[in-house]
């Protein structure tokens, strides 16, 4: 019998399928911990459980106020409030990488805000999952980002961004996954240096 065209999944038994196709792919490891935590991460966020709530007078609270409000709490505030930072910027960052060009802050300030979020969290021991998962997502927060990014490409079924698009990712970001999808299509980047000469 042919196999059915609509699966019956749910969120997260799809999201850690399609993350798993997307860390063979770009050849990314992590613990069986970390792994859980995107997946879960993923689930959350398309639900809109773990985005931060609007501040009033912003159309999103900045990632930079978070992290003030978190360093001035209390022991469990201040970890909630570096996860959700940690959180947003990961996914942000990931799956809505093509939204920020343009924009007033930049993916490399969510890649910064997000890895510091994190690498406090990473020195907190109370925590449910523990501090390696967080250390290990702030160390390897650009490499989580590209695996995300594949995550929304496939989950959208769109098709891949454009060439022009891959380059400005990896001139903005240096990321590695951008660099093998223009490899993929016969194109080796190279970065214009200050004095516009290409070395």
């Amino acid at each position: 019998m042919p196999e059915s065209l609509v699966r019956d999944l749910t969120p997260l038994e799809f999201f850690r399928e399609q993350l798993g196709k997307a860390m063979e792919h770009q050849r990314v490891s992590t613990s069986a911990f970390t792994e859980y935590y995107l997946v879960n991460l993923l689930a959350a966020c398309v639900r809109g459980d773990a985005l931060p709530a609007d501040e009033p007078g912003f159309d999103e609270t900045p990632l930079a106020l978070l992290y003030v409000r978190a360093v001035q709490s209390s022991r469990h505030e201040r970890a909630r409030l570096l996860r959700l930072m940690g959180d947003s910027a990961l996914f942000v960052s990931g799956f809505f990488a093509e939204s920020l060009q343009g924009k007033l802050v930049d993916l490399d300030y969510y890649r910064t805000m997000g890895g510091r979020a994190y690498s406090r969290l990473g020195q907190e021991e109370h925590l449910a999952f523990g501090p390696n998962v967080f250390r290990e997502l702030a160390d390897r927060f650009v490499a989580f980002a590209d695996v995300l990014a594949e995550v929304s490409e496939q989950s959208r079924l769109a098709n891949p961004a454009s060439v022009l698009r891959l380059y400005e990712r990896w001139l903005l970001t240096g990321s590695r996954r951008a660099a093998v999808l223009l490899a993929e299509q016969g194109i080796t980047p190279v970065a214009p240096s200050p004095d516009g000469v290409r070395h």
